[in-house]
């Protein structure tokens, strides 16, 4: 899917919102201390990035969409936090070898193709005492409902079957995954976001400009106009 969709295109400010108390949850169990050293990998509009640097963290975040990297820098700087922002590929990461004492990922690194490649990568930015936390919707709810409705139209309109998806929220399919990057699986929490709306029309209403919304769009539609995919 990362190959059709981008990320950049769209309003994915909307969505970025909706999934900041994932990035604190995940910031909060990562714990950084002024000084460590943190990437976060596909750091979109900044959310998890921005909380690490808040709290004293010299953060470095990568994302593929240079229109998202703008925003968090933005943020940054309303903020008052340093953050450094790099455009990359998640199976490319433009920082060096052992360079992080944490990397983060919020609902990025689970869009990689090559989920084994990009877990390698991680290792190789990651020092040897340091720690990895990734966050990955679970087989169930709207979101993971979404996404497989999104694979079904690609394939059914492009006659290729749908994608496979890597079951990352799995400890028994993940495990072995990390061990071939030399990275050890110690522990997954499972936990809820509340999607609200005030009903699911409204909820898909909202959603229409996500990036995933306007690449089923383009596939169904032809191209779509460029003012659509401008800022806002």
């Amino acid at each position: 899917m990362r190959a059709i969709v981008d990320w950049g295109a769209g309003r994915y400010e909307t969505t970025a919102a909706e999934l900041e108390p994932v990035a604190r949850a995940v910031v909060e169990q990562a714990a950084p201390s002024a000084g460590d050293d943190v990437l976060d990998v596909g750091c979109g509009t900044g959310n998890a990035a921005l909380l690490a640097a808040a709290g004293g963290a010299r953060v470095i975040g990568v994302d593929g969409a240079p229109r998202l990297l703008e925003v968090a820098g933005q943020r940054a700087r309303a903020q008052g936090v340093m953050l450094e922002v790099r455009q990359g590929d998640l199976l490319a990461l433009p920082v060096d070898n052992a360079a992080f004492d944490i990397v983060l990922s919020v609902f990025a690194v689970i869009f990689a193709p090559d989920p084994g490649r990009a877990l390698r990568e991680i290792a190789r930015v990651l020092r040897t005492s340091g720690r990895v936390l990734l966050s990955a919707w679970v087989p169930a709810g709207p979101i993971d409902d979404m996404l497989a409705a999104m694979g079904r139209i690609i394939g059914r309109v492009t006659g290729a079957p749908p994608p496979q998806r890597f079951a990352w929220s799995d400890p028994a399919a993940l495990a072995p995954l990390a061990a071939g990057a030399g990275l050890m699986l110690m522990r997954t929490t499972r936990a809820e976001l509340p999607i609200r709306a005030t009903s699911p029309a409204a909820y898909v209403a909202a959603q229409s400009e996500h990036p995933m919304a306007l690449a089923v769009r383009e596939i169904l539609h032809g191209p779509m106009p460029k003012h659509r995919y401008g800022r806002r």
